[in-house]
């Protein structure tokens, strides 16, 4: 932005035509505006807590306890270097039918101690659900 808002504020042109400013900011706006909306960080979950037989999960404004037996799975997605877990859930929630977090720090540089805990949530979800 401050490439089309200088050049154009320094020869005084803005101000005698400011139409093609005004049109090239509104270009970027909806350009950085497209590239926020399609990355995946609104999507994610603030806080996962894990208290053995539930989860309380918090999103935005939005507090829920979700039990072990709702988790139908844990899988891990990556995207530039950042691993997400994502849970299934069998029944829908008022987060939805997934959700969607970053875990802890200390597991960001390791694929697979975070693949670990997805599929121990698997595991225990399948195990409260008597399978």
């Amino acid at each position: 932005m401050v490439f089309v808002i200088v050049p154009a504020v320094s020869d005084g042109s803005v101000w005698g035509n400011p139409v093609p400013t005004v049109v090239a900011l509104c270009v970027l706006i909806v350009f950085f505006a497209y590239v926020l909306w399609k990355l995946p960080i609104h999507r994610l979950a603030d806080l996962v807590i894990d208290w053995g037989d539930h989860l309380v999960v918090r999103k935005r404004w939005t507090q829920e306890i979700i039990s072990l037996s709702n988790v139908a799975g844990a899988e891990v997605s990556s995207g530039l270097g950042i691993h997400r877990i994502r849970i299934r859930l069998r029944k829908l929630s008022s987060l939805g039918q997934q959700i969607e977090f970053l875990p802890q720090a200390s597991l960001w540089s390791s694929l697979s101690r975070v693949q670990q805990v997805a599929s121990d949530l698997t595991e225990r979800g399948d195990r409260t659900n008597g399978k």
